[in-house]
């Protein structure tokens, strides 16, 4: 995770932050964790606005099986035209899978993200 953190410092990738980020951090009750979180959506280069369109999609995406929240974080990666949403919940990948027809963005584990090396372009 080191890794990401260190590219979008350095800006080989781009993160996005949204306000179901906000939302999900927010509602964590360990403070270290939020802390950490914060850091990462701290180092976000990109940040999307709550729309009627990310709403609607999200509706859709619960639809297929996605969980609330799930569906809100894709339908804002969708929005802000992100190539990859990275995530470790295992379930959500499933499902990511499921439908990734359906998807707009490409769902990925954190390992199989592939980062730019220093130098090249994001």
């Amino acid at each position: 995770m080191a890794v990401l953190l260190d590219a979008a410092g350095t800006g080989r990738i781009r993160l996005v932050r949204s306000p179901a980020h906000d939302v999900e951090n927010e509602r964590n009750p360990r403070e270290d964790r939020r802390l950490a979180t914060l850091l990462w959506l701290d180092a976000a280069a990109l940040h999307v606005s709550p729309s009627r369109e990310a709403a609607e999609r999200g509706r859709a995406l619960v639809a297929l099986g996605f969980a609330p929240l799930d569906a809100l974080h894709l339908a804002f990666a969708e929005q802000s035209a992100a190539r990859w949403f990275v995530t470790t919940d295992d379930r959500l990948l499933k499902r990511a899978q499921t439908y990734r027809e359906q998807l707009r963005v490409e769902v990925l584990r954190p390992d199989q993200l592939p980062v730019p090396a220093a130098g090249d372009e994001k």
